[in-house]
């Protein structure tokens, strides 16, 4: 509509059994599995029903902005075989009912001239789980900010890319997978990423 603005209009409802839950920051917690730096764990099941609404367009040449808010009633059913440890350490991850109010911007660049891509993320939810174990759950914030630059040289036709990246997300995809998997990873580091990627 109006040009190149794009509205997007969307319900869904999903049903999840043994939601995991991710544990920063812990030595021990007896009944959930150590998987080196993080533990995980069950949350129990949820059903969840909600709708959302996006608007994106071209902010500058080159540039797309997006923004996302989805609304978002879940309830809870069962206690999960972790429910003792979890209550004990981090109770804030065991919920009864939840209305989830996510907003995320996104911005997506390309600077032809140098072939520079840049990729942010910002995303304010009110049921991230709190930084801290002793904490209930008053919403926080996720971020992922990438730069990939084209490097100037080609093997067999593959495209190489240098990346640098900063992002205390923990999942790369929010639109695919159940709605609390990003929302239950308690204190969430952030992580300054580096690497070469290879495109064939």
């Amino acid at each position: 509509m109006a040009g190149d603005i794009l509205l997007g209009v969307r319900a869904f409802r999903q049903r999840g059994e043994d939601q995991i839950v991710t544990l920063f920051g812990v030595t021990t917690l007896h009944g959930t599995m150590g998987t080196g730096h993080y533990r995980v764990g069950s949350a129990g099941d949820f059903d969840a029903t909600g709708w959302g609404v996006s608007v994106s367009r071209t902010v500058a040449e080159g540039t797309r902005a997006s923004l996302d808010y989805t609304r978002a009633g879940a309830e809870w059913s069962g206690r999960s075989q972790d429910f003792q440890a979890l209550a004990r350490l981090a109770g804030q991850v065991l919920r009864r009912s939840d209305v989830v109010h996510d907003l995320t911007a996104t911005v997506e660049s390309l600077v032809p001239a140098t072939s520079t891509r840049v990729f942010v993320v910002y995303k304010l939810n009110t049921a991230v789980s709190a930084p801290g174990f002793e904490q209930a759950s008053a919403g926080g914030v996720r971020f992922d900010v990438q730069v990939n630059q084209a490097l100037p040289f080609s093997v067999a036709k593959s495209r190489w890319e240098a990346l640098v990246a900063v992002k205390n997300t923990f999942h790369d995809e929010f639109d695919s997978g159940s709605l609390y998997d990003e929302l239950l990873v308690v204190r969430a580091p952030t992580r300054v990423l580096g690497g070469v990627t290879v495109k064939f």
